[in-house]
């Protein structure tokens, strides 16, 4: 697509009774043709920016907690999420997806003993959550949901 708006007019370049000239059309604009300039438009690049991967930290298997946390509102929020996260003592690193709602916490290699202990770490780490303002719940155990306490 090379289309431009152009106005065609007759501009005057000489005031005596010689033949006038007429300039050439001007191309006014160009559209755009990167697709990242487009306003409002999720961008490949931006959606590998926003794409969960999983972080895998031995070659056991998937020793990684899942967990759905709500209320993020912004790249502040999932940051500060992040940050909760990795301030725990178990968790070696957190990665917190905005988009999707989920957080993908890897544990330290002494906390990946048993599938219990993953478990368990898991309904901690979203009760911590819960308690600085992200509601959040351990995904893959649908009967497990923390809610915060309300006051009576």
């Amino acid at each position: 697509m090379s289309s431009s708006l152009s106005i065609p007019f007759p501009i005057p370049v000489a005031m005596d009774s010689a033949p006038r000239a007429t300039l050439t059309p001007v191309a006014l604009f160009k559209p755009l043709k990167h697709r990242h300039l487009v306003r409002g438009r999720v961008t490949p690049l931006r959606r590998r920016l926003n794409a969960v991967t999983p972080l895998r930290c031995s070659s056991d298997g998937d020793a990684v907690i899942n967990l759905h946390v709500g209320g993020m509102m912004c790249e502040g929020c999932a940051n500060s999420v992040k940050k909760i996260l990795e301030s725990r003592p178990q968790v070696l690193s957190a990665i917190v997806n905005l988009a999707s709602e989920t957080a993908i916490v890897s544990p330290l290699p002494e906390q990946k003993t048993a599938p219990n202990d993953l478990k368990q770490l898991g309904e901690e780490l979203a009760q911590h959550l819960t308690t600085c303002g992200f509601t959040s719940a351990l995904r893959g155990y649908p009967s497990i949901t923390v809610f915060p306490q309300q006051n009576k």
